[in-house]
């Protein structure tokens, strides 16, 4: 018999790798089925995206100590569970169709670092007449820090304050130009509207249009600001998808979408929004493929009444 010692070891051990245990998987796979059954209609829009958030555990570690390649992959899985659930709520139990995986493509930005908690935010990027890509973005919080101000703006303070106060000198040094990355930002989230404030700082008590890059908070030193900045994107993926009927039909992602119960917002707000990721997708496909400069060769589309849902 194990010693007490031991038992505790190894109780340890499997609590540290809880999740690559045997059965987890399926089980965290099908807590997602039977919370989509209750649901009737879909959480989120077609266009909109599911955020799934997790934690860089023991067994999820590498050489490098930080996230492994595989655990990208079946972070992906639970992500694209939980936006088909969202979009398509009961898909395999009231519809009866599948999701079926195709491709993916990870393009590696930063790592992300031991037991960090990191977001992945996934959404229906394009589509055609018989493939959904699906993009993944994960990403980590920043650590809000003190950023020096520009000179023209310290001038500004400085100017409309007091003039009778004491005022530290600005130096050269305290001024730092930071390049913006472009990939950080969300091209899709920065189209928002801006949020609508409730404090009533407004004239005459209306509210204050209120953009969350634009809000600063003074820090300790005069020249300092804590400003909010956007998440660090670790990773960007693309999953290829086909929705598949039970007599293994393929159902066509116009069809799929309609019959889900989502409708465009204004005319022709889907295929602008298809046609913008589909010159992404087009080029990426490209990559690495050695008949990208062939002619194209004619192919039978599909039958949008071919399959029924």
């Amino acid at each position: 018999m194990p010693s007490d010692a031991t038992k505790i070891v190894l109780a340890l051990i499997a609590l540290m790798h809880i999740k690559s245990l045997p059965g987890v998987y399926t089980l965290r796979s099908l807590s997602y089925f039977i919370k989509a059954r209750t649901m009737t209609e879909p959480s989120i829009g077609l266009l909109e995206a599911s955020k799934y958030h997790s934690r860089v555990w023991f067994d999820d570690l590498d050489l490098n100590i930080h996230l492994n390649n595989s655990s990208y992959n079946k972070m992906m899985d639970f992500a694209r569970i939980d936006l088909c659930c969202r979009l398509f709520p009961g898909w395999q139990v009231t519809h009866k169709f599948d999701m079926c995986l195709a491709q993916t493509v990870l393009f590696f930005k930063a790592e992300v670092p031991r037991f960090s908690k990191y977001t992945i935010t996934s959404r229906i990027f394009t589509w055609d007449d018989k493939w959904i890509w699906m993009q993944h973005r994960f990403s980590i919080k920043r650590i809000t820090k003190p950023v020096r101000q520009t000179l023209e703006t310290i001038n500004a303070a400085i100017q409309s304050g007091n003039e009778g106060e004491q005022q530290e000198p600005i130096r050269d040094e305290d001024v730092v130009v930071e390049e913006e990355d472009e990939d950080d930002i969300d091209p899709i989230e920065t189209k928002l509207p801006p949020k609508i404030s409730n404090d009533n700082n407004g004239v005459g008590g209306q509210p204050v249009l209120t953009a969350s890059s634009q809000s600063a908070n003074f820090g300790n030193h005069p020249n300092d600001a804590i400003v909010e900045i956007p998440d660090k994107l670790c990773c960007i993926a693309y999953s290829r998808m086909v929705a598949k009927h039970p007599k293994g039909k393929t159902i066509v992602p116009t069809v799929l979408f309609a019959k889900m119960g989502h409708k465009e917002a204004y005319p022709g707000e889907w295929e602008q929004y298809r046609l913008l990721g589909m010159s992404l997708i087009e080029g990426m496909m490209k990559i690495g493929d050695p008949t990208a400069d062939l002619p194209p060769t004619p192919r039978r589309l599909v039958n949008p009444t071919r399959a029924r849902i």
